[in-house]
């Protein structure tokens, strides 16, 4: 008997939809059920042994999805929220309830497959005390769902991936996710940071060496090509190899096989790649910095990840999202604070969201953090990206909620005082000034409203 993927929980009032989504899931190997709605969901997701995951039909006449995710707070069971009305704010209280991800009907079972794998993964990991599981790629945007679609289309393949990003957009997470949706997955996941390796020592790094082989080398090394053998390499910053590397990369890509320095023969070795670079791969090609052989090996699929600045609307559930996976007490942003999120152009991307909110939950008072709180966090953030060049004696951090407004925006001011420099030099030209400053148009026009400044050229 072919042992199940998993247990699913399908919830919906719809007594069509639970039938094809029950017969579409057992075709694909799960052990599906079913619930008519919440009331009689919540036995099942509450019980001692609740399914691994479960689909949660956002809008039910008995109970809504909402009160089901509020009422099973304390289960391991992963839930997808499904609807077919979806709405930004609906996916930030799906978000902020413990939802694992927020889909809009219709859904395609087989590209839902590669998420529901994910999602067992970290029920039956947290029940057995794990932790090293891939967060999900948070977001209602068109661009996040289009992300989603191809890593659930490509992930159970073992096609070589590249992901394109600006620094900080969680290509990371992506590679991470390609892992745990495809056969791969029980074997390793073994990342590398190109640009950290120095050059004389990429050949060791990637493909090992033996002892004595040169100079420091006090023990045989078995390289991570051979670490994540049955698995995933990570190859992020791609675009920071030297062209000598990249061409003993090339041979290994191409033949399978790895010899470590000092070693007599090749050894076959079976891994997957999964690379990522914040650069123009292609330009780099063509400016004679990129083998273009190694580009098209690499390159087979490409994934596009967006920045924050792109997918506004993503802003708040990934916020909500982020704030629930920090730890402490919890905490929530208020309406007007998660407005004022949209106004900043997020240079460092989630991964400066990611800590203007955690420095944020340090200083609220209370578990709400409110408008005039977040913008000293965003402050301090713009300062840091402002004055690039400078080197205080320590790095510039939040300071205290002040009782008075009077002096608490200091660094707002900074960000100001240097747009408005930037306008008066290009003659008030809204667009060369949002390509100077780094932010799109519409971020920069939004900021000059809220400053009572004309945004018109």
């Amino acid at each position: 008997m072919t042992q199940s993927r998993g247990r699913v929980l399908v919830v919906d009032d719809d007594d069509s939809f639970r039938f094809a989504m029950r017969k579409a899931l057992r075709r694909l190997g799960y052990d599906a059920d079913e619930a008519d709605g919440g009331v009689s969901a919540l036995p099942k997701l509450t019980a001692s042994d609740p399914p691994d995951a479960a689909l949660l039909d956002l809008r039910m006449g008995d109970m809504d999805g909402l009160d089901v995710l509020r009422r099973s707070s304390g289960t391991s069971t992963r839930v997808v929220v499904l609807t077919g009305h979806g709405t930004v704010a609906a996916a930030v209280e799906a978000m902020q309830l413990g939802a694992f991800s927020f889909l809009e009907k219709p859904v395609d079972a087989d590209l839902l497959a590669p998420l529901l794998n994910q999602a067992i993964a970290e029920s039956r990991g947290e029940r057995a005390g794990a932790s090293d599981f891939a967060p999900p790629l948070v977001g209602p945007s068109r661009a996040m769902e289009e992300v989603r679609s191809f890593v659930a289309r490509v992930g159970p393949t073992d096609v070589t991936v590249l992901v394109y990003g600006e620094t900080g957009t969680g290509k990371e997470v992506v590679a991470r996710r390609l892992h745990l949706s495809s056969l791969r997955a029980p074997g390793p996941f073994v990342a590398l940071n190109a640009a950290c390796v120095p050059r004389e020592l990429f050949e060791s790094e990637l493909f090992g060496h033996k002892k004595g082989s040169f100079t420091g080398a006090s023990s045989d090394r078995l390289g991570l090509f051979r670490e994540a053998d049955g698995g995933t390499l990570f190859i992020d910053e791609l675009a920071e190899l030297p062209l000598e590397s990249q061409a003993k990369l090339l041979r290994a890509l191409e033949t399978r096989t790895v010899r470590g320095v000092g070693e007599a023969r090749e050894v076959p070795v079976d891994v997957r790649i999964v690379a990522a670079t914040n650069r123009d791969l292609w330009s780099e090609v063509r400016a004679g910095r990129f083998r273009e052989d190694l580009y098209f090996r690499v390159s087979v699929f490409p994934i596009v990840l967006p920045s924050l600045r792109e997918r506004p609307e993503d802003l708040a559930p990934l916020a909500e999202h982020l704030l629930g996976r920090l730890t402490g007490p919890p905490h929530r942003l208020e309406p007007e604070a998660a407005a004022a999120l949209e106004a900043h152009a997020w240079p460092g991307n989630v991964r400066e969201l990611l800590n203007v909110l955690r420095r944020a939950s340090l200083f609220a008072q209370g578990e709400v953090i409110d408008a005039p709180l977040l913008r000293r966090m965003l402050a301090a953030s713009v300062f840091a990206h402002v004055l690039p060049t400078r080197a205080p004696s320590r790095p510039p951090g939040p300071r205290a909620p002040a009782d008075s407004g009077s002096g608490s925006l200091l660094l707002a001011d900074v960000e100001r005082q240097h747009i408005t420099r930037v306008l008066d030099e290009l003659d008030g030209n809204i667009t060369k000034a949002a390509q100077a400053l780094g932010i799109d148009r519409r971020t920069l026009q939004r900021k000059l409203r809220s400053w009572g400044i004309s945004s018109d050229e």
